[in-house]
């Protein structure tokens, strides 16, 4: 095992002087269920030995307490050991090794999956320190199932007839089986093999996701159904109501697509990953027109950049059409949940009906969102303090606002009677209506100031509701409100970026969430038996990654071909 994950990790390497392909796609076999090409990852690694995240790392308590367990100190001279064989730190071998490398991995006779790795090196001098390596560890490790073959400056060495490897100048291989080894031989000679470059399912991702990228791959999905007598098939009806709120669009034209394909991309701010499947959209959005915003808009409003945001999800859907259709696209199990939902909301909307009236009332763009908030309005703050939530929703027309502000003012009430009952320790408090920048909130108001060092938990709750510009607004900070307000009070842009959905998290403006509740995690902490050091290790750790990640982002568009899911993040 040890061997196999030596081989797999260092491979071997194969380079022909009549090689005659340009690139690694004409010197792989066609045929891969998944592949997957890097053009400079080693250089990214590289860069990665000075990088200002790996310093702040190393210079950590956590760390330093890693370098004394032995465990962790064997990895060390493993690593060591490879270092002085091959002369050269891994930081420069990466370099050296990893910067153009593709992997493939094709079904055998039996269905099984092997995989197919290969990479050219940088100069015959860094190949003549790998093959060493992999002899000393050969040697080291006393195998005795290892055969070598060499015709003239190719060499090829078996490792329980399970792990093939292939040397010669620049060129790098490894295979789990011989006759894909083989495959590869035949491809990097050019002797008319057919290759991934022939691949239709890789040139369709070529065409769709062009240019150069650090990787980009795809995986074959009707290969891998026929493969395994699992067709992709669009569900007729979902047996979970929140996986078809979420996921019913896209299942639909994933069972149609060719291929997911993916991109990733790096530099020094960030990395940002894709990922595609094609389809008819025209024919997706009719039967589910309530999931797919139309590709021709910029699709669901963007999160509002208040101060103090810390992250939030927006997304489009039609609620009304979901709710609608619901009888069509879930499971029959599933309606009597949805009959006991509108006797209770029944309670809150008298003379409405759900499905005609209150769910068709919602607009297409539905957000959810947390930011810092403060609390001069009381005369102490809570133990625990949490940040301010917020739930925004499009009006289907202006005037349903005021359905659902008379909803809020009830639920408030009832709130407030719960309260009551259950003794509480809460000040009393009362229904108001406070005007910013010309927008009424309904709010409450406390009968006087709660005075505390550490308040309840609750008093990080103070509701309020307003509607401004056809959007209706629910939050649990009225500071958060009235910035919202303004924000969404202004015009919103007309060339944005077509999302579907978005979700956008603020790790930095979390540090400020920990710092502020400091005294308290560590307190949970070393009730969980750490020493007093340990927790506030762990605690400070948490607050230096936070503080160096900027910003992530997972979001998804409507194109006129396909789908497509964006992942990216970026770091100061």
């Amino acid at each position: 095992m040890q061997i196999r994950l030596i081989a797999t990790l260092v491979v071997c390497t194969i380079s022909l002087g009549s090689f005659a392909a340009e690139s690694l796609s004409q010197a792989m076999p066609k045929g891969a269920i998944g592949y997957v090409e890097f053009n400079g990852l080693g250089n990214k690694l590289f860069q990665l030995r000075d990088s200002d995240s790996l310093k702040t790392f190393l210079a950590t308590p956590q760390y330093k307490q890693l370098v004394t367990n032995p465990e962790f100190n064997k990895v060390l001279a493993g690593k060591a050991l490879v270092e002085g064989v091959l002369g050269m730190d891994l930081w420069t071998a990466a370099d050296k090794l990893l910067n153009e490398a593709t992997l493939g991995v094709y079904p055998d006779n039996g269905g099984e999956l092997k995989p197919l790795l290969m990479f050219r090196m940088q100069g015959e001098e860094a190949l003549t320190k790998v093959v060493n390596m992999v002899n000393a560890l050969i040697t080291l490790a006393d195998n005795e199932n290892v055969k070598r073959q060499k015709n003239g400056e190719l060499q090829i060495i078996s490792l329980d007839e399970s792990v093939f490897l292939a040397f010669q100048k620049d060129w790098v291989v490894v295979a789990a089986s011989r006759d894909l080894l083989d495959q590869a031989i035949v491809g990097l000679s050019g002797r008319g093999a057919k290759s991934m470059a022939e691949d239709l399912v890789y040139n369709k991702v070529k065409t769709k996701m062009p240019g150069k990228h650090l990787a980009r791959g795809f995986f074959n999905l009707p290969a891998y159904a026929k493969l395994y007598n699992q067709p992709l098939e669009a569900p007729g009806k979902m047996s979970n109501g929140g996986a078809s709120f979420f996921l019913h669009g896209i299942i639909e034209l994933a069972a149609g697509s060719p291929y997911l394909g993916l991109t990733l991309d790096t530099d020094k701010s960030g990395f940002f990953l894709v990922g595609a499947i094609e389809g008819d959209v025209n024919a997706a959005r009719k039967k589910y027109g309530w999931f797919l915003s139309d590709p021709t808009t910029p699709g669901t409003r963007d999160i509002p950049q208040i101060p103090g945001l810390m992250g939030g999800i927006t997304l489009h859907r039609n609620i009304g059409d979901w709710y609608k259709n619901r009888e069509d696209i879930l499971e029959e199990h599933l309606m009597a949940g949805f009959d006991a939902f509108e006797s209770e909301i029944g309670n809150l909307f008298p003379n409405q009906d759900v499905g005609e009236d209150i769910m068709p009332a919602i607009g297409s763009t539905i957000t959810l969102m947390a930011a810092k908030q403060t609390f001069e309005h009381f005369d102490g703050e809570p133990g625990i303090k949490l940040p301010g939530f917020a739930l925004i929703f499009d009006l289907d027309k202006p005037e349903n606002g005021g359905l659902f502000q008379l909803v809020f003012q009830t639920v408030v009430t009832i709130l407030n009677f719960t309260a009551a009952e259950q003794g509480l320790n809460r000040v009393p408090s009362v229904m108001t209506a406070v005007v910013h920048k010309g927008i009424p909130i309904n709010t409450v108001q406390f009968l006087k100031k709660p005075k505390d060092k550490r308040l309840d938990i609750s008093y990080n709750f103070m509701p309020c509701a307003t509607t401004v510009n056809g959007r209706f607004v629910f939050c649990t900070s009225l500071n958060l409100c009235k910035a919202l307000v303004e924000e969404l009070a202004k015009p919103q842009d007309k060339t944005r970026v077509n999302r579907n959905f978005n979700f956008e998290l603020f790790p930095s403006a979390l540090s400020d969430l920990v710092k502020v509740n400091r005294s308290t995690l560590v307190a949970q902490r070393i009730q969980q038996g750490k020493t007093i050091e340990q927790a506030r290790g762990e605690i400070d750790l948490v607050d230096r990654l936070l503080q160096y990640v900027k910003l992530l982002r997972l979001s998804t568009s409507v194109k006129k071909d396909g789908f497509q899911l964006q992942f990216s993040g970026q770091w100061k």
